[in-house]
């Protein structure tokens, strides 16, 4: 399809601006900041302070979970990441960490447009005396929908204060806004459903770039060195950033229901400051050479659910059943969840399940039959729900620096209504396929996603090159299909699109 690379949107030539504009103001006021040479134990300082222990398990772990390089250290472990200079502290009080992302991209079918997804990210650490601190900053700019959209984020914020009594290792006390990595899972991650997500650039970006982090107290306790405990009170609500009417990845039910004029009234939300706003926990420990952890988390559920808001009356029939609005609540929630990773050799296995007592509300096909709305006026109900993953990795796959991880995916809903929209029961399975050379200069993976019930599959490829270590570029595609238009990915099989990208690290 032939498209007009010069005559695109004013925000290209405002994504090139900003990136050439950082560039330069980095290179004026820090000369030296791209040659200078890590200093011993630098990044042994930066994972301590920016990540606890818990984090940097996580990081380990999910050597296949990051699309990128994470410059906090919570993602890919492996081949040979990108790292930037040390930060010369004589120069400069804190230590920092920062990346330029810059996507141009186009749709293939959906428009005739050039598109662009940016993010500059920074990262700051240091210590005031005893005390610890740490926080993150996003910039986001996009045009992903009807107008260009600049945002910004406070990702993290907090204090960390450090005890060590004589009954245990230590124990971290932290007060502030901070991001909570739950989960053994490669991108599917049933339990790690505490924080919000921005999920309106949700395929240029992995899980843990996605978060934002929760504002509470948070208490980490070492016992020994195969018992811990985390736990976190948040006293604040803050919902995930969704799709709106409209938007490039609206998803296809929302679309329907406008089309056909059912309005879209305001968010019903709890209040921002409650002392229920959210609670939980989870127990590491080991056993027979397994990692195993028990998860437990109440409060509101920062993902939206929709239901019918106002109903009027048929005009034959006068019954209240013919909808005239729907609006998003968020729910009360409580989770229960466990993980294992066990090592076999050169074989990584991990899995992971979540169960839902409450809060998972799912859609009746009032479509179909109207008059469900006379039991169920919202058009929804809340059922248990069972998820769960189980995946294996393996690195060196037939030959060096091929890293391979494959899951099953899986979920069940209890006390199964057959006038539910959903499945009973659904199935799929993730893979993903990464292999580097030229001492890892070079890089190329392919990430799959199907679902076998209904056929729905999503297909990512890159291939990115780093000829400086602060800086890399790259190409790549994501495709979708499916065997409906509302699926989970058949809503987008218009949306398939090839990309551009560079990154800068500083």
């Amino acid at each position: 399809m032939e498209r007009d690379v010069l005559g695109g949107k004013p925000c290209r030539a405002f994504s090139l601006v900003l990136l050439l504009a950082l560039i330069a103001a980095l290179t004026m006021t820090h000369p030296n900041l791209w040659a200078s040479e890590a200093s011993p134990g630098s990044h042994r300082r930066m994972a301590s302070s920016l990540s606890n222990q818990g984090e940097n398990e996580t990081a380990e772990a999910g050597e296949e979970d990051d699309y990128m390089e994470d410059l906090l250290g919570e993602s890919s472990g492996a081949g040979d990441t990108a790292t930037a200079p040390a930060v010369d502290r004589k120069n400069f009080p804190l230590d920092y960490e920062g990346e330029l992302v810059a996507h141009l991209w186009a749709p293939n079918d959906y428009d005739h447009e050039w598109h662009t997804t940016d993010r500059l990210d920074l990262k700051g650490w240091g210590d005031i005396g005893a005390i610890r601190m740490a926080g993150r900053f996003r910039l986001d700019y996009q045009d992903l929908e009807k107008d260009a959209k600049a945002r910004t984020d406070l990702r993290e914020l907090f204090a960390t204060y450090q005890l060590r009594p004589s009954a245990v290792s230590y124990v971290d006390l932290t007060i502030g806004k901070k991001i909570l990595y739950w989960g053994k899972g490669d991108e599917v991650r049933p339990i790690d459903r505490v924080c919000p997500e921005d999920l309106n650039a949700l395929y240029f970006y992995n899980l843990n770039d996605r978060k934002t982090g929760r504002i509470g107290t948070f208490l980490d306790v070492q016992f020994t060195r195969r018992l811990r405990f985390e736990g976190f009170w948040s006293p604040y609500f803050e919902a995930s950033q969704t799709p709106e009417s409209g938007d490039y990845y609206e998803p296809a039910l929302l679309r329907q229901l406008t089309g056909a004029g059912i309005g879209i009234d305001g968010e019903d939300e709890p209040d921002a400051w409650s002392a229920d706003a959210g609670i939980g926990g989870r127990f590491m420990f080991s056993l027979f050479k397994a990692d195993l952890a028990l998860y437990a988390f109440h409060g509101y559920d920062p993902k939206p659910s929709y239901g019918i808001h106002r109903l009027g009356p048929d005009p034959y029939f006068g019954l209240p059943i013919v909808p005239q609005s729907i609006n998003a609540t968020y729910p009360r929630m409580t989770l229960f969840g466990a993980d294992v990773e066990r090592t076999l050799g050169a074989v990584v296995l991990r899995a992971e399940a979540a169960y839902q007592s409450r809060g998972a509300w799912f859609a009746l096909d009032w479509q179909q039959d109207p008059t469900l709305l006379l039991e169920t006026p919202r058009g929804n109900v809340e059922k248990d729900q069972l998820q769960y993953v189980v995946g294996l990795d393996k690195s060196d796959l037939f030959i060096r620096n091929l890293f391979f991880n494959l899951q099953l995916l899986g979920s069940h809903i209890f006390d199964h209504d057959p006038r539910m929209v959903a499945s009973e029961s659904q199935t799929g399975m993730t893979a993903y396929l990464r292999y580097a050379w030229l001492d890892s200069k070079l890089e190329i993976w392919y990430r799959y996603m199907l679902i076998f019930q209904d056929e729905d599959q999503r297909h990512h490829f890159e291939i990115t090159y780093k000829p400086l270590s602060w800086a890399q570029a790259g190409i790549g595609a994501v495709a979708f299909d499916g065997g409906g238009d509302t699926t989970t990915f058949g809503q987008y099989a218009d949306r398939d699109f090839v990309y551009a990208k560079m990154k800068l690290i500083f």
